[in-house]
């Protein structure tokens, strides 16, 4: 971890630290690709095929003011964060990171506009959400959804992070879909 990051997680011990991929494999400004067979597999262990692998896009963007988005249904675009060449070779985190876009691929796949509804889950405290009884993944905003499914991801994995619900509940909530 580097200095800088050591330090955020000082004073921000709750805020999610995303890295760039950090390893020499990394896409350059301008460059497109499709899903590797590997990130097809890895993506198929949280939404089966509930996503029309083939045509889901990664961009990486020149340097802007957003980490990572997907504005058009299926085109993942990194801007500040670094998009791994093939994240199924990346560390689990960087994966975990992967499974959060590909939630936002899911939605758009599913009718959300996403553009419309990242308006009702602006800031950090959009992505932080608390287990409710009762509650389908309906009940939660477009970052907290992709927040359960890369903790889903995550569970599958045998990891877990501060503050990640047991496994049990997100494989409940995520049976709501």
């Amino acid at each position: 971890m580097t200095k800088v990051a050591c330090v955020a997680r000082l004073l921000f011990p709750r805020v999610r630290l995303y890295r760039s991929a950090m390893h020499a494999a990394t896409m350059t400004p301008g460059q497109k690709r499709f899903l590797s067979r590997g990130e097809i597999a890895l993506g198929r262990t949280v939404f089966g095929d509930e996503i029309d692998w083939p045509r889901v896009r990664i961009v990486q963007a020149p340097r802007l003011g957003f980490g990572a988005m997907v504005p058009i249904g299926r085109t993942i675009v990194f801007s500040k964060w670094r998009a791994a060449r093939d994240f199924a070779d990346a560390s689990l985190d960087e994966q975990g990171w992967f499974v959060h876009e590909l939630m936002h691929v899911w939605q758009a796949a599913r009718g959300t506009l996403l553009a419309g509804a990242k308006l009702g889950a602006l800031g950090k405290g959009a992505y932080v959400y608390k287990p409710r009884p009762r509650a389908t993944l309906k009940h939660y905003n477009i970052e907290r959804q992709a927040e359960i499914a890369r903790h889903l991801f995550l569970a599958r994995a045998g990891a877990s992070e501060q503050g990640m619900p047991p496994p049990g509940w997100l494989e409940d909530i995520w049976a709501t879909r």
